[in-house]
Parts: structure tokens; C-alpha cells; sequence
């Protein structure tokens, strides 16, 4: 019992159970504490569902990543605009911190760090400049 008090008071991190993508950051207890759409999939996350971490089985972490991808291509760039040199650097930056080569990095884990790294383009900014996940993984590589 007093272990459930500990971990209620000790502040985490929220992931969606749905895309695995950060959603709070100082959350304490069970989050959310009402139901509530993530900001990446949107996607309807319960009381309490939400993750501690972004670890997830093989294959469920693209559960959602058709509903960000489609977000990210009907997504206004407002006239901003990213080089594909840009973009391509940002995909080669994030496999290599992850371990990966950059045609197997998966479109999750790159939204997951320019969710937090605002320095990279955005998915929306990736699609604008490519077209498509796929598409912009194998022109980083080629170009690598």
C-alpha cells in the first residue's frame, strides 16, 4: 500500500497507449484523470490509460501511425517550408542516435524525438518536403 502512495506521488511521463508518443510530461498517478484525444493520433485515450513509458510490443507502436501520417499529410505548413537536405539530416540524426539506419527508422520514433526536439522538422514538415514517410527514409539514405 504505501508503495502505491509512492508511485502515485512521483511525477512520470504520459505516453499514448494507442501511437506510444509522449503526450504530458510531470504527470502524478493515473493519467489522464478523464478520457481525453492525443494531440499525435487522436486517438481517445481513457481514465488512466495512459503509459509510463514508450515501450510497446513489436508491431503495436504502429497501431496509429496511419492516423499521424494522415494528420501530418492534410496538415497546413502555413508557406513554412523545409530544405529536403534539412530533412534528410534530421532523419540520418535521429536513426544514428537510435541505433538504426535510416530506411528501417520508423515513422513513431522520429515523431516521438521532433515531438520534443523542436530543432527538427515536424512530420508535417517531412511530408511537405517528400510526399512521404517512405519516401523521405530512402532519399536519407541514399543521400547518407
Amino acid at each position: 500500500m504505501s508503495q502505491d502512495r509512492t508511485i502515485e506521488r512521483q511525477a512520470t511521463e504520459a505516453y499514448c497507449p494507442h501511437c506510444f508518443l509522449l503526450i504530458e510530461t510531470d504527470v502524478k498517478g493515473a493519467w489522464p484523470p478523464g478520457p481525453q484525444r492525443c494531440p499525435h493520433c487522436k486517438l481517445m485515450i481513457g481514465p488512466g490509460r495512459a503509459r509510463p513509458t514508450a515501450e510497446a510490443a513489436p508491431g503495436a507502436r504502429g497501431t496509429a501511425a496511419g492516423v499521424v501520417a494522415q494528420q501530418a499529410r492534410d496538415a497546413d505548413t502555413d508557406g513554412r517550408s523545409v530544405s529536403p537536405d534539412k530533412v534528410r539530416a534530421a532523419i540520418r540524426a535521429v536513426a544514428e542516435k537510435l541505433g538504426s539506419r535510416p530506411e528501417r527508422l520508423l515513422m513513431v520514433d522520429y515523431q516521438q524525438r521532433a515531438a520534443k526536439d523542436r530543432n527538427l522538422p515536424s512530420l508535417t514538415e517531412v511530408f511537405a518536403a517528400f510526399g512521404s514517410w517512405k519516401r523521405a527514409r530512402r532519399e536519407s539514405a541514399n543521400t547518407a
